[in-house]
């Protein structure tokens, strides 16, 4: 049976975070398939003494199986470029990466809704593919209540308060409050199916 969800991470913010808390499997409890851009990976793991990048990087190598590293033209042609200028940082990669792969023909097929995973981004108001009102906005607080309301985890606090004492200072928005009813019953019917990576202990 195919899955009926796609979750992008757009942005680097649930990825350090949930990184410094040591619980990027969480990620896994939901069935559905996990696609991080190329570009928003590079952001969060080139420099692998900065917080939370080695555990990223060796989390990702752990999963392949479960996460898409998707490629895209606008990594591509920044890290060709780095070849010359090897320092080279470029505003809003990891953005425009996220759009070109959501944009992507087929990304959304049957009733495949999609979920932007992200902190402070607005990638959704750059997308202009016709399947737009089939994907939603989520924070990573958003996420993890979600979780949490349906017992997959224990607590969303308490992965922020770990976060917090690893020295990670995490985005605590909300973006679910602001989807309608309907969309908020849709995601929660999607993240009650039994997901196919790792569950929580107990």
């Amino acid at each position: 049976m195919p899955r009926d969800l796609k979750i992008f991470v757009v942005d680097t913010g649930p990825l350090i975070t949930l990184a410094v808390a040591q619980s990027l499997d969480y990620l896994l409890f939901v069935d559905a398939g996990l696609i991080i851009p190329d570009a928003v990976l590079h952001e969060a793991t080139f420099d692998a003494a900065r917080l939370g990048a080695q555990d990223i990087i060796d989390w990702v190598k752990a999963h392949r199986t479960h996460v898409e590293i998707a490629p895209t033209k606008a990594y591509q042609l920044f890290d060709a470029a780095r070849v010359s200028i090897p320092n080279l940082r470029e505003p809003n990669l990891g953005e425009r990466a996220a759009v070109e792969v959501i944009e992507e023909p087929d990304r959304l097929v049957g009733n495949e809704r999609g979920v932007l995973l992200c902190e402070e981004t607005t990638v959704l108001k750059r997308v202009t593919v016709r399947d737009r009102d089939r994907i939603v906005e989520l924070s990573t607080l958003d996420f993890l209540r979600i979780l949490e309301s349906e017992q997959k985890i224990q607590s969303a606090d308490q992965v922020f308060e770990i976060a917090a004492q690893a020295g990670r200072n995490a985005s605590r928005v909300e973006k679910l409050p602001g989807h309608d009813e309907e969309t908020r019953r849709a995601l929660l019917e999607l993240v009650k199916h039994p997901g196919s990576g790792p569950r929580p202990a107990g």
